[in-house]
């Protein structure tokens, strides 16, 4: 699933939609593609929940989902969203962001398709794929053979751990109302286009640019995936203070400090560096995240943000 994201203001925002995964050049790759571009037309409407555990925290959290083509609706507890079609919605907000477009992506060719195997979940027949890197397990994908959609998935990390878990709980195929969550018809967008991506390399530990937005403030985005994991760098110019990371922990990667942020789908990650605020969201699993981060501009030593930390906590 491809989640381009955005930083506007103090705000991180979910935004974008599903994407298809080129042919790659492992073996099975083709056989992924195919399940992941139908996944992405698939119709149905549900409760969706999903289970992450990483550096000591865990987080849950349960959703109703109504999907169509490219186009989903996802209502939390406290917030609702449009997700697809290059737009993103807050129910209730007269704001929203449009994208001008954005690129599909090829597999990077170290992915396989292990296994596939049928099972029954929810009283459907499904497709288990069996993801394999480097002749490790890293995902387990369960597919509804009769609509093509994503019924659960298992991510794991570089030791073999499970590391996010997603599951439906309901499943409906044929809702017959679609986008019910929907209530604010009348949103506005603003229209974000794409920039230069600047000094952020074309690829970052096997994962490759294929987008980059001008932000608001001077804020550049970029976007990497590998085929089938995915994150955004957000780059604004100097220290960039408060926002959702006023009282995040610090986590210490490769000898250097970083504020981060676990939810269920995502990690949340910022530090500063020669002057710019760096922040990267992403779905990407640990092991793949401590690479990322070895190759993308390093934190200043003895940075605010960690100096204020270290002198409040020790």
């Amino acid at each position: 699933m491809r989640r381009p994201l955005l930083l506007r203001a103090a705000t991180l925002l979910a935004i974008g939609g599903l994407f298809v995964v080129s042919a790659g050049t492992a073996a099975g790759a083709i056989e992924l593609e195919d399940y992941l571009a139908e996944a992405e037309g698939a119709t149905f409407a549900g409760r969706q929940a999903t289970w992450c555990s990483y550096g000591g925290l865990t987080e849950f959290s349960v959703v109703s989902v109504e999907h169509a083509g490219s186009l989903a609706m996802v209502e939390g507890a406290d917030s609702a969203r449009m997700v697809g079609g290059g737009r993103y919605s807050v129910i209730g907000d007269a704001a929203g962001i449009a994208l001008s477009g954005w690129s599909t992506a090829s597999a990077s060719g170290r992915y396989a398709t292990a296994s596939a195997v049928s099972e029954t979940r929810l009283e459907r027949q499904v497709m288990v794929v069996t993801v394999e890197e480097r002749d490790a397990i890293r995902a387990r994908i369960w597919f509804d053979e009769d609509t093509g959609a994503a019924l659960g998935s298992e991510v794991y990390d570089g030791s073999g751990e499970l590391y996010r878990l997603t599951w439906m709980l309901d499943f409906d195929p044929n809702p017959r109302k679609i986008f019910t969550m929907m209530r604010d018809q009348g949103s506005t967008y603003d229209l974000v286009v794409s920039a230069d991506a600047g000094d952020l390399a074309e690829t970052v530990a096997g994962y490759m640019r294929v987008d980059s937005y001008a932000g608001p403030d001077n804020s550049l985005h970029a976007f990497y995936t590998d085929g089938l994991f995915s994150f955004s760098v957000f780059l604004i110019e100097g220290d960039m203070a408060g926002g959702p990371f006023t009282d995040a922990e610090t986590m210490r990667v490769g000898g250097a400090d970083y504020r981060w942020l676990l939810t269920p789908s995502d990690i949340w990650l910022q530090w500063a560096g020669g002057g710019k605020t760096y922040v990267l969201v992403g779905d990407l699993p640990p092991d793949h995240l401590a690479d990322v981060l070895a190759e993308l501009p390093q934190p200043s030593r003895g940075n605010i943000l960690a100096r204020i930390w270290r002198g409040l906590f020790g």
